[in-house]
């Protein structure tokens, strides 16, 4: 004998026809949640007033032990997290945002930076460094929006320049972030 046809009050009509237990354990258990997470660690300099451009400090991006770093000269790309880190380190303090990605974001973002550095590479004349919208501070800012990571508050950013210390507040305040390391000049 067929179920009962039970109608709720938007006038949608179910049967009831079994009953299955789905999860092995009971409501009060708690339940373990697996995500596959990954990372990238963007890494905001203090200034110096003697090098072009970095009078306002710096940013570089780290995506797997690659330092991606956009100056004046066009991108540099060649040096590993460890000497990018003490090359900085030499000279001027610097703070790390270690920042969670998805496998996929982190892929995504490696393989923006990559895309630039080609095209600057290829074409330095017409991707030429520029404070307001070519510097190393909008560069990553522009990577990690792709990924949807909002760097900076553009409400802060005077004539739309984006600056590292506009990237080191946007990031303080970022839910993605999980770590923050802090690389002192050294002897200080």
């Amino acid at each position: 004998m067929p179920q009962p046809i039970n109608i709720v009050r938007d006038g949608v009509k179910y049967r009831w026809v079994a009953t299955k237990t789905t999860t092995p354990k009971t409501d009060a258990d708690a339940k373990e949640i697996r995500i596959e997470t990954a990372s990238v660690e963007v890494i905001v300099s203090d200034s110096r007033v003697i090098s072009p451009g970095s009078q306002f400090g710096h940013v570089a991006i780290v995506v797997n032990d690659v330092a991606y770093s956009r100056a004046h000269g066009g991108y540099d790309s060649k040096k590993s997290y460890s000497q990018y880190v003490q090359i900085q380190e030499t000279f001027r303090d610097s703070a790390g945002y270690i920042l969670r990605v998805s496998p996929d974001e982190k892929q995504e973002i490696e393989k923006e930076l990559k895309r630039r550095v080609s095209v600057t590479n290829r074409d330095p004349e017409s991707h030429e460094y520029s404070l307001l919208d070519n510097s190393c501070s909008s560069n990553i800012a522009d990577v990690l929006n792709l990924v949807g990571i909002v760097a900076y508050d553009p409400r802060w950013s005077a004539f739309g320049m984006i600056s590292p210390e506009d990237i080191a507040v946007g990031l303080s305040h970022s839910k993605r972030v999980k770590e923050k390391r802090f690389y002192p000049k050294d002897g200080s």
